[in-house]
Formats: structure tokens, sequence, C-alpha cells
């Protein structure tokens, strides 16, 4: 009987689109195992095994975000449900259709205090769409394998937005009676013809609001785009500030300082722009009307300073050019001092690696980017090259499972380059995503590139990291709570899991990408940057900016002063005829 019902599971979960398979070893589970090492070994699903449930859940996260299709993570019950929370909060907040199919006793032994026994369909329910206990009857027959088969759909139906329009992890218990292995050879009971799934769906819902907002692009407007933002529903031939995950194409992204120096009238917001602080400030001030396109999502981005909440934005006018001209220009001498600022400091600080990261890519790699300093300074930094795709885990922005959902991106897209760019903390953080049993496979397009600064240097930049919080009577509690340096050998770490390291200088880490592209393995270049310069660098490319901007604003008096003294001044009085 358990093994039937894994196989119908399993059967299911295939027929609504669901490829790969990331495994946790467990006895409750077993049947469920069995099952896809054999559907596996026959070539019709990925399917890899990973030890750590947590670190397995964010493989499948990024397989799945990677692929654009649900991936699964499979366990055993008791503790080992617990341990996917922090991928399926990711996965809730980031809109992942992420799959979790978990083992459970059986439920007339719930509640008995038996082992492993845990209210395991309660522990996520805060961050799933649904959770489901399948079917698990005494007997087998055609009525429960329609019941069975008709749960598994609801489930993906709900989790890819297909019913209730949110995509987002879903939950199948599978209660079984035993672990053991199947008997003989399973006859999986038949689903619909053509391996069509049980129930078709008919196609991801849409919600929409009472009304779309009017918005008039002839007054000064300024666009933004935060992660999970749709390329197709900005505005045309209008210059956007996107954060690095939101692909723009050919038109025309803007350095996020610019909205520090200009005065738009009005505000659109797209996605989640979580990233820079300043974005905040902008919609807060005075006389500007800010405007959220929302998605599908159940909350609203910076509600407190949202004026108009609209689903579908119709925008109807043309941008005045000299506006335009105006981002434009402001863009290129915000750009221009961070690069000559950066040209001076950034061979000793994270903004110099992600700037030769940025350089050392190729249209069609993907570039994952780890949460705090990274991805920010990719942001500072760049340009993401034409052709680069960039994921990164912001639906909650924490530094777990950024190795792991690398190693899943890698594994989802095995004819791209993948380069994730990391802070030594989020690498050291999950380190263990490097482990990878002896017949499992290994990403060879992977390249992990860690930014070791010692530390948190996220925090240099924030309050906390003010002069003043750095001296007496704080002492060293600041590197204590805030720095907290590790005691962590890199290279020893990789050398435990047999993964290639080198330790590099920033100025060789461009031919050390191509080696490492060339070498087609998993490899982590590590490059050694200092953490306590952070914040004086950004101080001067803030002074740097800001001269620059009153420079140009006297020049523009004094040519508009010379206008006036070369305009010959009209006295006396004038009669027409």
């Amino acid at each position: 009987m358990p093994s039937l019902i894994a196989a119908v599971v399993i059967d299911e979960l295939v027929r609504n689109g669901v490829k790969w398979f990331v495994y946790c070893p467990g006895s409750r589970n077993g049947p469920l195992g069995f099952e896809l090492a054999r559907r596996a070994r026959a070539g019709e699903i990925k399917f890899q095994v990973r030890l750590d449930e947590r670190s397995a859940a964010f493989v499948a996260l990024g397989i799945t975000k990677a692929g654009g299709q649900p991936a699964a993570v499979v366990t055993t019950s008791g503790t080992a449900v617990s341990n996917l929370l922090p991928a399926v909060t990711e996965a809730n907040y980031s809109d992942l259709p992420l799959v979790l199919v978990t083992a459970n006793r059986p439920p007339e032994v719930l509640g008995t205090g038996a082992s492993q026994t845990v209210e395991q369909t309660a522990l996520l329910t805060s961050q799933t769409r649904h959770v489901q206990q399948v079917w698990s009857g005494e007997s087998f027959g055609p009525e429960a394998n329609g019941i069975l088969r008709s749960q598994v759909c609801r489930a993906l139906g709900i989790g890819t937005g297909q019913l209730l329009g949110r995509p987002g992890p879903v939950q199948l218990d599978v209660p079984l009676t035993s672990g053991l292995p199947p008997a003989g050879e399973i006859a999986c009971p038949p689903g619909r013809s053509d391996d069509a799934p049980w129930i078709r769906m008919p196609g991801a819902a849409r919600r929409t609001t009472s009304g779309s907002t009017a918005v008039d692009l002839r007054r000064p407007t300024l666009i933004i785009a935060g992660d999970g933002t749709d390329p197709a529903a900005l505005p045309p031939r209008m210059p956007v500030m996107a954060e690095p995950t939101v692909e723009l194409g050919d038109r025309k992204r803007l350095h996020p300082w610019v909205l520090d120096y200009v005065d738009p009238e009005q505000v659109v917001v797209y996605g989640r722009p979580t990233l820079h602080r300043n974005v905040g400030r902008l919609l807060a001030r005075d006389g500007v009307r800010a405007v959220l396109a929302s998605g599908p999502g159940d909350w609203i981005y910076a509600a407190p300073d949202i004026e108009v909440l609209s689903g579908n934005p119709r925008f109807h006018g043309e941008a005045d050019a000299a506006w335009t001209e105006e981002l434009g220009l402001t863009d290129a001498i915000v750009r221009g001092q961070w690069t000559r600022v950066m040209n001076e400091t950034a061979d000793r600080i994270g903004l110099g690696v992600a700037r030769a990261v940025l350089a050392g890519l190729q249209p069609g790699d993907l570039l994952w980017l780890g949460a705090s300093n990274p991805i920010r300074d990719v942001s500072l930094a760049g340009v993401v090259p034409a052709g680069v795709q960039v994921l990164s885990n912001r639906g909650v922005a924490g530094i777990d499972g950024n190795v792991s959902a690398a190693i899943g991106a890698a594994l989802s897209a095995p004819d791209r380059t993948v380069v994730a760019l990391l802070g030594d903390l989020t690498f050291a953080y999950d380190a263990s995503g490097l482990q990878t049993g002896q017949l499992e496979q290994v990403p060879g397009n992977l390249i992990l590139v860690v930014s070791n600064d010692a530390g948190g240097g996220i925090f240099e930049l924030l309050e906390q990291g003010h002069t003043r919080y750095r001296q007496e009577p704080y002492g060293d509690t600041f590197e204590r709570i805030y720095g907290t340096p590790q005691r962590v050998d890199i290279a020893q770490l990789c050398g435990a899991y047999d993964v290639a390291h080198r330790r590099v200088e920033l100025g060789d880490l461009g031919i050390a990408l191509r080696q490492e592209r060339l070498a087609r393995r998993l490899s982590v270049l590590e490059i050694p940057v200092a953490r306590t310069a952070l914040r004086d660098v950004h101080a001067t490319a803030r002074q740097a900016v800001d001269a620059a901007f009153a420079s140009a604003s006297a020049e523009v008096a004094d040519a508009a002063l010379e206008l006036e003294l070369q305009t010959p001044e009209l006295t006396g009085n004038l009669e027409y005829s």
C-alpha cells in the first residue's frame, strides 16, 4: 500500500509539470525515494539526494527560480519538516511554486507520543499557500486513485497560481504506514491518457482591481522596478530605476542615486524595491504622487506612502524630452563620479569585486547574488551585461541558503555558466550546501566568488557603523555583535567537501574567472578585501556626486546670467499701428 500511494503521488506530480525532485534520506519516506529512483533511472525525472533538509529546500528553490517550473523537495517526518521553513519563507515572499512532499506517520498514531510524530501539517501553514494531507485509506481502488490524484492537482493548481492567482509553496503531507521498499515491481494505477494531469487547469488566474489608474507621462514621472517586476508591464521608452534582478533589455537603467537628485511629480512602483533606502525617502516626499502597480501578491509595498494602488496603470501622453534628458544627465553624473571614486579606491573593497565580476560575465551567463552587500555592490558598481540573467533571494532578503540555491540554479541550467557572488558570512552560513553525495551530480558550471571582508560589511553602511558607535563606551561591541569576524579557513572548508578553491587577488579575478569557466568544475574563488574602508568610500562617492551637481548648477547659473547680460533691455513705451 505505501508503495502504491508513493507511485501515484509522484506520477501525478510529474503530470503536473514537476520534473526535478530533491530527496532527503529517511525511513518514513522510503517508498517515495524508491519510486523517485526508479523514475530517474528511466530518464523520466531529474533527481538529487541531499543530506540536509534545509539545504535541500534551497536547492529546490534555486531550481524553481532558474528553471521557471516547480521543483519538489521530499522529506521524512518529524523535525525534517521544520528544517524546510527558511526556504519556504523565501518562496512565499518570492511567489515561487516550491512543492513540499513530506512523509508522515499514519493518522491513527498521531497524538499518541509515537516517535517522530509532530504536528507537521501545522508547522508551515503561515508561509504556504496550501497544505494537503493526502488520502490514507486501508484499501486502494479506483476511487482512491481519483481522490489522491485530484488532491495533488488541486495543490499544484494553487501552488502555480492557476487557482488563486498568486503562486507560492504548497505542502503535500503523505501518511505512510511504513517505509519499507516495494516487494516487487509496482504497477502504478493509471492516470489520464496522454500523460495529462487528472484535472486540467484553465491557466493562471488573474486578480484584477476595481479599476485601473491613469498615469500622465507628460508630468515628470519616475519608474521604479523592484524584484518580481514583469518587464512587459513597464511603460515603453521610459528610463527605469531597476534592481539588478529585473531584466530591462535595451531600456535605460538609472543608477539608484538618481532618486536623490531629481524632483518627480509622480512615482510608479513595480514589484518589491527593498534594496535601496532612498526609494522610501522619495515616496515620503511632500508633493510626490506615489502609484503602486500591484501584482497578485497579498501585501502592499511601502503602504504608508502609497497614494494609489492600481492593478494595471494606464499610461498616456509622451514623457517630456527635457525630463528624460534630465534623468539621463543625472545618471551620467552619478555614474561618472562613482567610476572615478572606484578607480581610486575600489581595489580594496567589495565594490571592486562586484565590478570585476560584472566585467567577467558573458551573454547567456546566470549571475546569482547574495544578500547584504553583494547585490547592492552590483547595483552601484556598474551595469549587468546584456544577455545575463540575475537571480537572488529577495523575498525576505536573508543570507540563508544562498550556496544551496546557487547550486540548484546551476543544476537547472547545466548548459550555462553560473557565477555566484557572495559575502564571506553568507558563504560560511550555508557552506554545508557544498556537501554532495558520492553518487550525486555535482554542477560543473558553477563558480562561487566569495568577497571576504572578514565579517558583516553591510553594518558598516548602516546607522550602527557610524564612528561614534565604534568608540568608547561601546569599545569592541560593534566588532563583536555586528562585524562578527569568523575563524573559518575557506580553503580547508572547501577541501573537506572536495571543492576546488583558489585565493585570488582582486586584480587577477578576471583571469581566474576565465580559467574556471574553461575548467568546468564546481569551484570557489576567494577574494580578500577590506571592510572598514567601505563607509569612507561611500561617503567619498557622495561628496563627489554632490560636488559635481553643485558645479553643474553653478555653470547653468553662470550661463543664464551671461545670457541675461547679452540681452538688450527693453525700455519705454511701444506703440502698435
